[in-house]
């Protein structure tokens, strides 16, 4: 049986979502000095990295629209960032995420199998954030951040549809690698201990 989410889930869903938030940034940093030569593999290294924090919450809440609102608060981050365009992108990335749950009884909220495939769904949208921005805004949008060389290469990986599937197709791969092993961690430590049900 399906159920609505209360108050102490919308707080949940904005804690968790900061936490993924900011394990995507740390990991996005870190791979900083090779983004000249795979920028189309980061998303998906990040969220490889963030799949345990997410299957945490989304078992521990086990609703619909969980992703969703995740996807939101990501949105809403990157609009007070000063890229609004990012919202209505990850609500279309979060919808996707959320009919792959769609079917079933309510029970499907609260399998790490289904959750897993949800999020890799997600993630293979969520692979071609940095290009959209380049689509809409431009080079020109790049250059306070990036030198002359690196915008070019940033440009030829986004106006390439080999690089766009490739990167898709890795983020999508590589969540899912994330949650399945995220669904050893969380078997293995919070579900026998109680912490998710």
């Amino acid at each position: 049986m399906r159920q609505k989410l209360r108050t102490k889930d919308y707080i949940l869903i904005g804690i968790f979502s900061i936490l993924i938030y900011i394990v995507n940034a740390i990991v996005g940093i870190a791979l900083t000095p090779v983004m000249a030569f795979a920028m189309p593999l980061i998303s998906g290294v990040c969220l490889f990295f963030s799949a345990t924090v997410y299957l945490v919450m989304a078992m521990k809440i086990g609703k619909r629209g969980t992703l969703l609102l995740m996807a939101v608060v990501t949105g809403l981050i990157y609009t007070i960032m000063g890229v609004p365009l990012m919202l209505a992108f990850f609500i279309l990335a979060g919808l996707i995420g959320e009919a792959v749950l769609f079917k079933g009884d309510g029970g499907q909220y609260r399998r790490i199998s289904r959750q897993a495939l949800a999020y890799a769904a997600y993630g293979a949208l969520f692979g071609l954030g940095a290009y959209v921005t380049i689509y809409v805004y431009g080079s020109d949008y790049l250059e306070a951040m990036y030198d002359p060389e690196m915008r070019e290469r940033m440009a030829y990986f986004a106006y390439s549809p080999v690089w766009i599937i490739g990167s898709s197709a890795f983020s999508f791969i590589l969540t899912l690698l994330g949650s399945l092993l995220a669904a050893k961690l969380l078997r293995k430590h919070f579900m026998k201990s109680g912490l998710i049900k």
